[in-house]
């Protein structure tokens, strides 16, 4: 076999376990550097109580403070120092600004609850060839008379259309069933498809030529879960 032959076979080869092992090699670095920056954060105060720097203690204590920040923040007490945090840093020039806009993607994350919706779905808008991602935000499906459509009474759904950065925000459709398609994916990964501005997104988008089911019809035949 011929050298140049060879060459091309192992570089091929070389190429391909290249290709498998770098989301695992990158993953794992991610992950490394994530739990040590994290871990950084408390651990510099503890290792300086201890003599030494005692690795997992700082992350562990970190995530601890933030569940007491969480559940303190829940009481009435905590709501009044959460507001009065937020009015105080909001009055800050430039750190206001910034702080402002991280709260309001935090908030938009905290009031996005995927049980508020049924399941994902695709429709024509703005115009016809573009397609939005929605949420059916009821499944009771409502008679609809068109007189332009010709076609007498039709039912149609009830479709929340988010906006991006902030998706608390949208427009509610009522669509026509027919021009209603269900997608493959679940509310969740529906809602990570929007929060990420479609950058976490699934391989292949597998579109339902018929019209989203009722309740009772999504449930038999194994549709999305909802929470």
């Amino acid at each position: 076999m011929p050298e140049r032959t060879l060459f091309k076979i192992f570089r091929r080869q070389l190429t391909t376990g290249l290709l498998v092992l770098l989301p695992v090699i990158t993953t794992i670095l991610l992950v490394t550097w994530l739990f040590r920056a994290l871990d950084q954060i408390l651990g510099r105060y503890f290792a300086r109580l201890f003599g030494e720097y005692i690795h997992g203690v700082g992350f562990v204590s970190l995530i601890l403070l933030i569940w007491l920040v969480g559940a303190v923040s829940r009481t009435y007490i905590g709501g009044k120092l959460n507001h009065f945090k937020d009015r105080l840093l909001a009055r800050i020039p430039l750190i206001g600004s910034i702080f402002s806009s991280i709260k309001q993607v935090s908030d938009a994350l905290m009031q996005m609850d995927p049980s508020n919706f049924e399941q994902v779905v695709m429709l024509e808008y703005p115009r016809k060839g573009l397609y939005a991602v929605g949420f059916v935000t009821s499944m009771r499906r409502v008679d609809f008379e068109s007189p332009e459509s010709g076609r007498g009474m039709e039912k149609v759904l009830h479709v929340f259309v988010p906006t991006v950065p902030n998706p608390t925000s949208g427009y509610i459709f009522l669509v026509p069933e027919s021009q209603v398609y269900r997608l493959n994916i679940t509310v969740e990964e529906g809602l990570k498809l929007v929060l990420s501005l479609g950058m976490i997104h699934p391989d292949q988008y597998q579109l339902k030529t018929s019209p989203a089911p009722s309740l009772e019809s999504a449930r038999t035949e194994g549709g999305p879960a909802t929470s």
